[in-house]
């Protein structure tokens, strides 16, 4: 045949056509959407919604998440691995109060999938709807604090948040704290968003709604100092019939700042009053003599008052 025109012209057509089929992923969709191709993929990570009636009643037990197994059409599991277009339900609204082993239902699947939650089941209680209200505490750890400051107040808002659960949960409440995740050194004033959780008297975290679920936490530091008393020396010598007369600093006392360790050390300062060569009264700025390990003074620099006075014999 191949010898013939029209025999190489039907071997030309029938090429031509399996290279525009291959081009155009024909063979693919008609493997992928043969009903007798089966597939199966884990979707990890889909939400469970729970049906329950919420004004009277609390649920616990129940995960927040599962992983569902499917199996079915190649090309229809594929596509909700990627889109994730199921979802999975606990619906508990024929349920009274009291424990049971539910199964999950997953809606939202084509005719060609099935699919199998794990886990198939899962252990919930259903308790009468306790609704509480409780102070809400915010521990700032003195050692996140900075060496050269110190903690002066912390302040919470909404300063109480509503606490609801099932009776048993509510009884074990112990701690309602709002638990911040920046651990970083505190050396200003700063603002916190903080989640609020509530605990037992082990400190485990009980399954409870929480409303608001995060406040305001206000973080209030100030500067670590002391206040020492002053005391000055006389270097030099006035002009030559002059007398110096009476020194006055106009601060008997001022604050050093510094870690706790260096403060300790420190009752007093000392300041130099040069008064070399001088023939009038004047006031005069006189520097510090800072300890080692202050930071800084306040004031940072004092005055002397020097007199003198000419003699007269």
């Amino acid at each position: 045949m191949l010898e013939s025109k029209w025999g190489l012209r039907f071997v030309a057509l029938l090429l031509a056509l399996f290279m525009f089929l291959s081009a155009n992923n024909v063979f693919d969709e008609l493997l992928y959407n043969n009903e007798n191709v089966a597939e199966t993929e884990v979707v990890e990570g889909i939400p469970v919604e729970i049906l329950y009636d919420e004004e009277s009643q609390y649920v616990s037990g129940a995960p927040e998440q599962v992983n569902v197994q499917l199996y079915g059409n190649t090309s229809n599991v594929k596509r909700l691995q990627t889109t994730r277009d199921l979802s999975v339900v606990l619906d508990l609204r024929n349920r009274n109060l009291g424990e049971y082993e539910e199964h999950f239902t997953v809606e939202g699947l084509p005719d060609n999938v099935t699919a199998e939650v794990v886990p198939e089941t899962a252990n919930v209680n259903i308790q009468e709807l306790v609704t509480r209200t409780f102070e809400v505490q915010a521990e700032v750890s003195e050692s996140r604090v900075g060496p050269n400051h110190t903690l002066e107040s912390v302040q919470i808002e909404p300063e109480t948040v509503t606490v609801m659960g099932g009776e048993s949960e509510m009884n074990r409440i112990q701690y309602v704290r709002a638990t911040l995740d920046d651990n970083s050194r505190i050396t200003q004033d700063r603002v916190d968003e903080a989640e609020v959780s509530v605990f037992d008297t082990q400190f485990n975290k009980l399954d409870v709604r929480i409303d608001p679920t995060n406040v305001r936490v206000e973080i209030n530091v100030e500067e670590r100092s002391k206040e020492v008393s002053v005391s000055y020396e006389v270097n030099g010598e006035v002009a030559e019939g002059y007398t110096l007369g009476d020194v006055a600093l106009n601060y008997d006392t001022i604050e050093v700042f510094g870690t706790e360790e260096v403060l300790s050390g420190i009752d007093e300062v000392n300041v130099a009053v040069d008064v070399s060569g001088m023939e009038s009264s004047t006031i005069r700025d006189v520097s510090i003599d800072v300890p080692e390990g202050v930071d800084r003074t306040e004031p940072a620099v004092l005055q002397a008052d020097i007199e003198i006075e000419q003699d007269n014999g």
